[in-house]
C-alpha cells in the first residue's frame, strides 16, 4: 500500500506543481487507532473565501517523522471528504456581523499503517501561504503553515486516538467587547488534557506551496510583531489567555483587524503523555456596532401638518412608530422614513424604537411643534447701478402682525455669481448677468422660517462680445447678426450705417477699416451696457513684370508678382507657364502673350495684375546677324573677340584658318569668340579666313565665309 502511495506522490509532484497562494486560516490533525497499527488520519484545513486564494488542494499529502530523521518515514495522501462554509456567530445578538467575512472548511480522511516506534511519530501537513491581511506576524504572505500532531509509543501501545477540539473558535471578535469561548476538547478514552498558548508554526513557502512530502518542523514559530504581539499577547488590548484545565479562552481585543493564534493541548493518562495536538487558527476582530435608534424631523414647523420623519438609527432594520397624538393608538408606523399628516397644530411627542420587543431595543423621542405663521416676506428693490455690474439695495418691507422678524438670509444670485449677506437690509454688487435672483428667508420669533425667490424687476442687459470683422474692400455687412432683438441699441458712429438704432445696421462698400461702439439698453430702460464693433478691410494689391518683356521667337522671360503674402495665386494662360500657381514662373510664349494673375489672401480678398510678353520673330540673315571684317585682341575691352552677333541665334559653329589653310580656331559656343590665339600663343596681325554656320531660334539656317583681319 505504501509503495502505491509513493507512486503516486511522484506523480502528482510531477503534474501538479500550483503556485503560492494566500488563504490559509487554520487548520488541526488528528488521528484515531483502529487496532493492528492501523490508524484513521483525520486534517482539516480552513481557508478565507473572501480576501485569499486559490480553493483547497485536491490531494493534501500528510508526512509521518521519527525523532531520528528529518525525512518522512511515511507519507499519506488524502483525498478530500467534505467543505462546508461557517457561520458567523457573535457573542451578543444585538451586535452586527462585520461585513466580507466568510470561511470555507475541508476535511480529508484516509487510513496508513504504522508500525510500532518506541518515540512514536509526529505528524505533519504543511501549506502556503497565509492569508495577506494578517496583523500579528511579518511577511504573512511568504509565511506557511505546519499543522502538528505528536503520537507517543505509549500512545501506539495503548491503541490510544488523539482527543478532538470540539468546535472552531468564533470567527469574528467584536472590538472592545469580551471574548469568553470554550476552546475544550473531547476524549473518546477520558484521559487529561492540558491546554496552553503557543505560536503557531512557520511551513511550505512561496517557491515549494505544497510539498510532497512535507518537511519536518524543527520549533520554527512565525515571526511575531513585537512589540506588542506575542505569545503571551497575540490580540492586544487584554490578552488573549486559556484556562489549562478548562480550555476556557478570554480575551477583550481593543485592535480592528486579523490575527493568527495558536492553541496547544497535550493528552496524559495515569501521569504520562500520550498525544499533542496544535491547532492554528485565525480571529477577525470588527467594529460590530450597537443598535442606535435616532430620527430628524423639524423641530418647529409652520403652516405645514405633514411631517416628513428621517429615519437615522444605526444597526436596526425593523422599528416602530408612535407620533404622539393623544387619544388614538391608529398614529403609528412600522415604515423605516415615514411621512404623517396631524390632525392640528399643537406639540407633539414622537417615538421611535428600533428592535421594538427584543434584547436589542432602544428608544429616541423628540418633540414638534406645529404651528401656524403670521407673516409673507416682502422686498423692495433699490437700483444704484446696472451695467457691467448691478448694484442695488435691497429694503425689506416683511410686517408680522404677531411676532416679531429676528433673522434675515438673503442670497442674491445670477449667471456668474452668488453672495449671501445676514443683514436686515443688504447692500449687493456683483457682475451683471441673466437670470439674476434673490432668495429671501425669513424667521420671526415664533421659531416659524419663509424662504421666497424674486426674480430681479429689470431686463438684465447681458455682456455681448466685442465684434471683430475682416471684409474685403467694396464689401456689404451685417453688423450683430447674431446679438438678441428684444434690447433697444444706439450705435456710433450712426452715420455710416443704414439705421443706427437698429439691433443689426447694414454697412455698405466698405473701404477702410472702421470702429464703431453699442449702447445697449434693456426695455425697460433700467440697464445698459456698452460693446465695441471693429472692422478691418483686408489690404491686398499686387503687380505683375515680365523680366524681360520682349523675347525673341524661342527665348524665355521670368515672369514676377509683387505683394503676395501667403494665400493663393494663379496665372493664365498657363500653357507656356512653368507653372501656373507659382510666384515666378518662367514664360515660353511662341507669340506676343498677355498674362493675368488673380492673387487671393488668407482673408479670402483678391486682387489682378497683368503683364504683357512681346515675342519678336526676325528673319534669319542679314543684316539681323553680324560678321565683323576685323578685330583688335588688344586687351583694351574694345572689339577683342571675333564672333557672330544677333539675337536670333539659338545654335551653331564657327571655324577660322590661317593663310595655309591650318584651322587655328573652332568652336560650337557662338557667345565665346576667337581671341587672336592658337594653341595659348598669340597669333601675328594677318588675314585670317573663316566659316561660320548659325541655326536661328526660328530654324532658320545662316552660313557665311569670309575674311577677317587680326590687327595689333
Amino acid at each position: 500500500m505504501h509503495k502505491r502511495l509513493f507512486y503516486i506522490a511522484v506523480l502528482l509532484i510531477a503534474l501538479y506543481l500550483p503556485a503560492s497562494a494566500t488563504h490559509i486560516v487554520g487548520g488541526e490533525l488528528n488521528y484515531r487507532c483502529l487496532g493492528n497499527d492501523q490508524y484513521e488520519i483525520t486534517l482539516t484545513v480552513y481557508r478565507d473565501c473572501y480576501n485569499g486564494i486559490p480553493w483547497f488542494d485536491t490531494v493534501a499529502s500528510v508526512g509521518f517523522f521519527v525523532d531520528t530523521s528529518d525525512v518522512a518515514q511515511f507519507q499519506l495522501l488524502m483525498d478530500s471528504t467534505s467543505s462546508d462554509t461557517l457561520d458567523v456567530i457573535l457573542s451578543d445578538p444585538c451586535l452586527s456581523v462585520p461585513p466580507d467575512l466568510c470561511v470555507e472548511v475541508m476535511q480529508y480522511m484516509d487510513t496508513i499503517t504504522l508500525p510500532y516506534y518506541p518515540n512514536g511519530y509526529t505528524l505533519v501537513y504543511q501549506r502556503c501561504c497565509r492569508n495577506k491581511i494578517i496583523l500579528n506576524i511579518k511577511d504573512p504572505e511568504d509565511t506557511g503553515a505546519s499543522f502538528v500532531t505528536h503520537m507517543t509509543g505509549e500512545s501506539m501501545l495503548q491503541c490510544n486516538s488523539s482527543p478532538r477540539f470540539k468546535d472552531w473558535p468564533p470567527l469574528a471578535l467584536c472590538v472592545n467587547q469580551p471574548l469568553v469561548y470554550d476552546h475544550s476538547a473531547t476524549d473518546a478514552e477520558g484521559d487529561s488534557i492540558v491546554y496552553s498558548m503557543c505560536a503557531p508554526y512557520i511551513g511550505a513557502t512561496p517557491g515549494n506551496p505544497i510539498p510532497h512530502p512535507p518537511f519536518k518542523p524543527i520549533d520554527q514559530p512565525v515571526t511575531w510583531i513585537d512589540p506588542p504581539y506575542n505569545v503571551s499577547n497575540m490580540l492586544g488590548g487584554v490578552p488573549l489567555t486559556i484556562d489549562a484545565h478548562t480550555g476556557l479562552l478570554t480575551a477583550v481585543p481593543n485592535t480592528i483587524g486579523h490575527f493568527v493564534v495558536g492553541v496547544c493541548m497535550q493528552e496524559y493518562r495515569n501521569g504520562i503523555l500520550l498525544s499533542e495536538t496544535k491547532r492554528d487558527f485565525q480571529f477577525n476582530v470588527s467594529d460590530c456596532g450597537q443598535v442606535v435608534s435616532s430620527f430628524f424631523s423639524p423641530e418647529t414647523q409652520c403652516d405645514d401638518l405633514t411631517v416628513q420623519f428621517v429615519n437615522s438609527s444605526n444597526l436596526a432594520n425593523y422599528y416602530h412608530w408612535d407620533f404622539g397624538v393623544p387619544g388614538t393608538n391608529t398614529d403609528t408606523s412600522i415604515a423605516a422614513n415615514p411621512d404623517f399628516t396631524y390632525p392640528d397644530t399643537g406639540s407633539y411627542q414622537v417615538q421611535l424604537i428600533a428592535f421594538k420587543d427584543t434584547a436589542c431595543t432602544d428608544t429616541f423621542t423628540q418633540t414638534i411643534h406645529l404651528i401656524h405663521s403670521t407673516f409673507e416676506p416682502a422686498v423692495n428693490w433699490q437700483v444704484l447701478a446696472c451695467g457691467d455690474s448691478l448694484e442695488v439695495n435691497v429694503l425689506d418691507a416683511t410686517t408680522d402682525s404677531v411676532f416679531d422678524i429676528v433673522s434675515w438670509e438673503w442670497t442674491l444670485t445670477n449667471d456668474l455669481g452668488s453672495i449671501l449677506s445676514t443683514d436686515t437690509n443688504p447692500h449687493f454688487t456683483l457682475p451683471a448677468a441673466p437670470n439674476t435672483r434673490l432668495t429671501a428667508t425669513l424667521t420671526s420669533s415664533d421659531g416659524c422660517t419663509k424662504t421666497d425667490t424674486l426674480d430681479f424687476p429689470y431686463d438684465i442687459v447681458p455682456a455681448l462680445p466685442q465684434l471683430d470683422y475682416t471684409v474685403c474692400a467694396g464689401d456689404d455687412l451685417t453688423l450683430n447678426e447674431d446679438g438678441p432683438d428684444n434690447l433697444r441699441y444706439a450705435w456710433h458712429p450712426g452715420m455710416l450705417l443704414d439705421d443706427s438704432l437698429a439691433a443689426h445696421p447694414e454697412l455698405y462698400d466698405i473701404q477702410q477699416t472702421l470702429h464703431f461702439t453699442a449702447d445697449v439698453i434693456g426695455a425697460d430702460s433700467v440697464c445698459m451696457r456698452h460693446f465695441d464693433v471693429n472692422v478691418h478691410v483686408s489690404d491686398v494689391s499686387i503687380s505683375a513684370q515680365a523680366e524681360p518683356d520682349t523675347i525673341f521667337k524661342g527665348q524665355t522671360a521670368e515672369l514676377s508678382v509683387w505683394g503676395v503674402v501667403g494665400g493663393s495665386l494663379l496665372w493664365s494662360p498657363d500653357k507656356s507657364l512653368s507653372g501656373s500657381q507659382e510666384v515666378n514662373p518662367t514664360a515660353s510664349p511662341e507669340e506676343t502673350t498677355l498674362y493675368q494673375v488673380i492673387y487671393t489672401n488668407t482673408d479670402g480678398c483678391a486682387d489682378t495684375a497683368s503683364v504683357r510678353v512681346v515675342v519678336l520673330n526676325p528673319e534669319c540673315n542679314l543684316p539681323n546677324l553680324f560678321v565683323p571684317s576685323a578685330f583688335t585682341p588688344n586687351g583694351d575691352g574694345l572689339n577683342d573677340v571675333f564672333k557672330v552677333y544677333g539675337y536670333t541665334i539659338a545654335s551653331g559653329r564657327m571655324m577660322v584658318y590661317d593663310r595655309w589653310g591650318e584651322r587655328v580656331f573652332t568652336t560650337r559656343d557662338l557667345s565665346t569668340g576667337w581671341d587672336g590665339t592658337f594653341r595659348g600663343q598669340p597669333l601675328p596681325p594677318d588675314v585670317y579666313g573663316y566659316y561660320v554656320e548659325v541655326t536661328c531660334f526660328n530654324g532658320e539656317t545662316f552660313i557665311s565665309k569670309g575674311n577677317v583681319t587680326l590687327l595689333r
